[in-house]
């Protein structure tokens, strides 16, 4: 399939993009600094901003989804309510209806799965960065997009894990302490969600195989 790729010269979307190649799929990788996009046969790299809609939505026009893996500074706490917006009216006008976007786990009501230190974390000094994630998401969900958000626990820098799980936020009952997931795991649940309609409408947890009760 044709997977168009928003973030792929960051930590996620830099490895969504290994994957989705290895995984056989052609990519276009829309990014601000195109020089900084890995080269890889199969990707095509477009200039533009995520802001400029009409530019998005000729980039990524012909694709057969989109997945969103752009984060933002922490310490903009608007980003994602001023750019998803505009990431759901540029893959409309395009016509790409699969949309798959990365959120965090701690945004809005998944914090209530959090154990009780991650919860006073992302209710106060993360208090800014979850929340405009959150509100960000109510232009996916209001959509007419066949969408998936994604919520991964906490990312480090390290080799891919053997064993992850990616499960629905309805049959999760507790995420306990403080699980880490290497980037790459997050990735690979990416890519196949992109190609998983089965998972249209979820909001997919992402943690390590332990952790999630």
């Amino acid at each position: 399939m044709k997977i168009a790729l928003l973030g792929a010269t960051g930590n996620v979307g830099s490895r969504t993009l290994t994957e989705a190649v290895a995984a056989g799929h052609e990519v276009v990788a829309y990014a601000r600094r195109p020089e900084a996009v890995k080269v890889l046969p199969g990707v095509t790299v477009v200039e533009g901003a995520l802001e400029d809609q009409a530019a998005l939505a000729d980039a990524i026009r012909g694709c057969d989804a989109l997945i969103v893996a752009v984060t933002g500074p922490m310490k903009d706490t608007s980003f994602a309510q001023r750019t998803v917006p505009t990431v759901v009216k540029a893959s409309q006008e395009a016509g790409v209806g699969r949309l798959v976007l990365v959120s965090a786990f701690g945004a809005g009501d998944t914090a209530n799965k959090a154990s009780v230190f991650a919860k006073l974390a992302y209710r106060t000094i993360l208090r800014g960065f979850f929340d405009d994630k959150a509100k960000s998401e109510a232009a996916v969900t209001g959509s007419d997009l066949d969408w998936t958000i994604v919520y991964p626990v906490n990312l480090k820098d390290a080799a891919t894990a053997a064993d992850w799980t990616a499960i629905p936020l309805e049959q999760v009952d507790k995420v306990p302490g403080l699980p880490t997931l290497p980037f790459g795991n997050v990735a690979k649940t990416l890519v196949e969600l992109a190609a998983d309609r089965k998972s249209s409408g979820g909001r997919i947890v992402v943690t390590t195989a332990k952790g999630r009760r």
